[in-house]
């Protein structure tokens, strides 16, 4: 299954970097990210050194990025009909799936990486506390794993990218905006809500509060949806 796996996420990494997808979404992200973080936040309010802008606008625009990246995994199988010969090779379900997941996560991984000039920036200019700054990429790779997962499944079901983007993004978005509204929330669903959260436990992780709850959260999130996207694959296979 290891060799299958490999085979698909080079054939999956390589057809990123050989259309125009990763040299425009990526490009597109660092510039939200850092537009938004120097011009609308200062990253040394009132004297202090701190990530937070960066990892709170990074998370915002990832749910822009994870959809466009994997918003072609199996719509542009769909498409051109390659999925047909896809399900017939004698390759696991599951090895597809995670081949395309893999090679997915990695654009995106290449997009949080980038990142890092900020806080070796921000390392040569004053003090930063690498507590909050380690804890907060943890956030960034585990929140970018789960909305990859939940893309993947989104592009299982329909041979239409922009459908699978817009399933993507609506799925990605109900969870972790609800971090924002709990306030609103009636008292006796708040557990329920401020766990099922992304926004919560990625904010835990942030504050430099590396907790196993908020990890196997995110880990639990991407098992669920990269089983719902075997599951659609298995069903095609069958029909």
């Amino acid at each position: 299954m290891l060799t299958h796996v490999r085979a698909i996420y080079r054939r999956e990494l390589s057809s990123y970097f050989d259309s125009p997808l990763a040299y425009i979404v990526v490009p597109v992200f660092l510039t939200l990210v850092g537009g938004f973080s120097l011009f609308f936040q200062d990253l040394l309010g009132g004297g202090i050194a701190t990530m937070r802008p960066v990892f709170f606008w990074s998370s915002i625009f990832m749910l822009l990025l994870t959809p466009a990246v994997t918003m072609r995994l199996f719509a542009e199988e769909h498409r051109t009909g390659s999925i047909e010969l896809l399900v017939t090779l004698p390759v696991s379900e599951s090895a597809i799936v995670l081949g395309k997941f893999l090679a997915a996560f990695t654009l995106v991984s290449v997009a949080i990486v980038l990142t890092l000039t900020y806080p070796l920036t921000l390392a040569m200019l004053s003090n930063i506390d690498m507590g909050p700054v380690f804890g907060g990429y943890i956030g960034l790779f585990a929140l970018g794993a789960a909305f990859t997962a939940i893309g993947t499944a989104a592009s299982v079901g329909t041979r239409n990218q922009i459908i699978a983007f817009l399933v993507a993004l609506g799925i990605s978005t109900l969870p972790f905006a609800s971090g924002f509204a709990l306030s609103q929330v009636p008292a006796g669903l708040l557990p329920i809500v401020q766990f099922l959260s992304f926004e919560t436990h990625f904010n835990n992780l942030s504050r430099g509060v590396i907790d196993s709850r908020d990890l196997l959260f995110y880990a639990s999130i991407v098992g669920l949806f990269l089983h719902i996207a075997v599951f659609g694959l298995e069903r095609r296979r069958l029909s």
